[in-house]
């Protein structure tokens, strides 16, 4: 790292950091894709559905739009957090 530019020594610890949290998210991702085929139906939902969709369906209420179910399929694709974290991995090798 350089010294004399700060600016670009914190950019660089910023991406040390999202690297990191990105190894972390994926270590978990794994451990939990294994825990999740053992959790009853009710809770697999609550655990990964049903946060989103209820977020989804507030906004969704907020909004109202002439076509409900298209908003709502878009608002859980953009916000899906596996959908992130891949975007997000594709996306850091070509920043380097």
């Amino acid at each position: 790292m350089d010294a004399s530019n700060p600016p670009q020594m914190m950019m660089q610890q910023q991406q040390q950091q999202q690297h990191f949290q990105q190894m972390m998210m994926q270590q978990q991702q794994a451990q939990q894709g294994n825990d999740m085929q053992r959790l009853p139906i009710r809770a697999y939902l609550d655990q990964t559905v049903v946060p989103l969709l209820l977020d989804g369906m507030s906004e969704l209420v907020k909004e109202r739009p002439a076509n409900p179910i298209e908003y709502l399929a878009n608002y859980l694709l953009k916000h899906d957090p596996q959908r992130i974290t891949t975007t997000v991995q594709v996306a850091q090798p070509s920043q380097k």
